[in-house]
């Protein structure tokens, strides 16, 4: 998902502070990181950005997201693997996060989605982030607890998602072929991983555009990770095998054996 640069002039809808929360950026493109930045910070956001996992995870030690926007090729590796340090180091706690897979998204019937160039769809794109913003800061709430200030607790971290069962929500189209590619791929690599600690639901935006609500999801595919640790989104190519099974892995939930 990427911003082309057309020379004309991009407007950008000022919304309810409400939903405005700290945002941090992870991309290596400068045109797109800039462009995101003045976007989301004219949505009120606090944002700031950073080019390489390296400077993202040295961020995020200093300071608290409430939303993590991240490329998945970055120069030192991957988005997957910058959320899973952040994650081992518990520095994503109460918070949520996006991998971006790809630039193309498709459109089931009665969902508005982002196609490029972004300045196009720009409005709804930031609308559905600050509606995940909103979400995180009101499901964090509602547990009691605020964004931790900083330090090393990877053991905690750890050990909680030891305990926890992960939850895994695919949103798809029915009728989209990526869509049951994506089906396909999940499956698959649920095979590797005990049943017990994975709970997958499928939910199909075509029949149900409210099933979405929840999650602030209107692009299809998305798989959304609901826990341990940040809700995490990825959206966008799901065909990759290893991108799933990162995503387990990074969760905590045990292969099986061979």
């Amino acid at each position: 998902m990427y911003y082309e640069r057309t020379g004309s002039p991009v407007i950008v809808q000022v919304a309810d502070t409400k939903a405005a929360g700290r945002i941090l950026v992870v991309d290596d493109d400068p045109a797109f990181s800039a462009f995101a930045v003045m976007s989301l910070e004219a949505r009120g956001h606090d944002v700031d950005s950073a080019s390489t996992a390296a400077d993202a995870l040295a961020t995020l030690y200093a300071a608290r997201y409430d939303l993590v926007l991240i490329d998945l090729h970055l120069p030192d590796g991957s988005g997957l693997e910058l959320l899973r340090g952040a994650t081992d180091d518990g520095l994503l706690i109460g918070s949520s996060a996006i991998i971006l897979t790809g630039h193309e998204f498709e459109e089931p019937s009665d969902i508005r989605v982002m196609h490029k160039p972004l300045d196009r769809d720009l409005d709804p794109f930031l609308d559905r982030i600050g509606n995940i913003v909103a979400i995180t800061k009101r499901r964090r709430a509602a547990s009691g607890k605020s964004l931790p200030l900083s330090g090393f607790n990877g053991n905690d971290s750890q050990a909680r998602r030891r305990r926890t069962r992960v939850e895994l929500v695919l949103y798809t189209s029915a009728s989209s072929e990526k869509s049951q590619h994506a089906l396909k791929t999940v499956r698959g690599v649920l095979r590797l991983y005990d049943p017990n600690g994975v709970r997958f639901t499928i939910c199909d935006l075509a029949a149900d555009p409210e099933a979405g609500d929840e999650d602030a999801v209107v692009f299809t595919p998305t798989l959304v990770k609901r826990g341990p640790g940040a809700r995490t989104y990825i959206v966008g190519n799901l065909d990759e095998p290893t991108l799933i099974s990162d995503l387990l892995d990074v969760s905590g939930v045990k292969r099986l054996k061979d």
